[in-house]
């Protein structure tokens, strides 16, 4: 009975351990002002839409796109989270066979972090952040 209790310890302490270093792990939203860095590429006819900086309260992605009136983004609620369907007035293609808007950043914690980027309302930025949105009909 004693090695049961011990055993039933040592995988408790074990799941505490590995919940606790995920959230250890997870990037941290970050409140206050920020620039943001954005680039949108329309792939399917090589036009380069916008390049600047986005100021922004926004502790997510999804706040981001929401609070840029310059980018009109449009986004719809799905299982996931909310979807990005458009950007500067390119709406996106059939969800089954595109084209898709498409995003990414090599120096945001979160998407570093999962190899890719998460949904725009699970992906928290940081000042400096660098985001890349295109319209592609390949991924």
């Amino acid at each position: 009975m004693k090695k049961k209790w011990i055993a039933a310890a040592a995988i408790l302490a074990a799941i505490l351990v590995c919940v606790l270093g995920f959230n250890a792990l997870k990037p941290k939203t970050v409140a206050g002002a920020k620039t943001i860095n954005v680039t949108v590429v329309n792939e399917i006819d090589g036009t380069e839409l916008f390049s600047g900086a986005i100021k922004t309260d926004a502790e997510t992605l999804g706040g981001m796109l929401e609070g840029a009136p310059e980018l009109k983004a449009k986004m719809e609620t799905s299982t996931y989270g909310r979807l990005l369907t458009a950007l500067l007035d390119v709406e996106q293609g059939d969800m089954a066979t595109g084209p898709w808007w498409l995003y990414e950043s090599e120096n945001n914690e979160a998407c570093k972090a999962a190899g890719f980027c998460p949904a725009v309302d699970e992906t928290p930025i940081q000042d400096q952040d660098q985001f890349t949105f295109k319209y592609t009909d390949s991924y």
